[in-house]
């Protein structure tokens, strides 16, 4: 573990210094997460993207692929689409 120093801006912001970016594995744009802890120390870790979350959360409904989902969907717009206007 080493400490590097960032200095606080008048506006409240500061740079991520390049070696914790990396031991962090942010990348620009990432969004971070602050925790402010009891002691006045803050833990900060990168937000995971939506797509390391994907699979996470378990789902009742089976999951065909994508090529069916496309097809059902399909399937249903142009079924949607013949039905003459009500008005």
């Amino acid at each position: 573990m080493w400490m590097v120093t960032s200095t606080l801006t008048d506006k409240g912001q500061t740079t991520v210094p390049q070696e914790i970016r990396e031991a962090m594995g942010a990348s620009p744009r990432q969004r971070l997460v602050w925790e402010a802890r009891k002691d006045g120390s803050a833990v900060v870790r990168p937000m995971p993207s939506v797509m390391e979350l994907a699979g996470s959360l378990k789902s009742a409904v089976p999951f065909t692929s994508i090529r069916e989902e496309t097809e059902a969907a399909t399937d249903v717009w142009i079924t949607e689409s013949l039905k003459p206007n009500r008005r």
